[in-house]
């Protein structure tokens, strides 16, 4: 008895997140509105830890090869000065701040939420308004 009664507590605390997306919802603008604070984030711990992962996936495989030292070493160099660059002190809350404000633009909705986390910390780090403008055209333009 005590099994079925958590099985359908946890069920019931799933449901909410369950109807949150599907695997035809495109991670845009729109998308991002329509989440709650908790999925949006819940999605941007995933994305940092995702984008950590990432780092270590591109350079792996070279660990062990004497002739990838170059090149991994360029590799290596580029992500530490990435993330000092752009992600040094920027907080999960910071970041969906950011999108939310990014987002109330309705000209940027249709620009994927990893498109837009790129812009939003280029923002952050300080880039230049004429050339955060001209990144933003751009992605409006790529957007699919």
């Amino acid at each position: 008895m005590k099994t079925k009664i958590a099985f359908t507590f946890a069920l019931l605390l799933l449901c909410p997140v369950l109807g949150v997306s599907s695997p035809n919802d495109r991670r845009d603008g729109n998308w991002w509105r329509a989440q709650p604070e908790t999925i949006k984030v819940g999605y941007m711990v995933g994305f940092l830890d995702g984008e950590h992962l990432g780092n270590e996936f591109a350079s792996w495989d070279f660990m062990d090869d004497p002739r990838s030292e170059p090149c991994l070493k360029k590799v290596l160099i580029s992500t530490l000065r990435f993330e000092k660059q752009y992600l040094q002190n920027v907080k999960v809350g910071q970041l969906t701040d950011g999108l939310d404000d990014f987002y109330a633009d309705y000209k940027n909705r249709s620009i994927s939420v990893d498109n837009a986390v790129w812009l939003v910390l280029n923002g952050i780090a300080g880039t230049p308004k004429d050339k955060l403008d001209k990144m933003i055209e751009a992605a409006r333009r790529n957007a699919n």
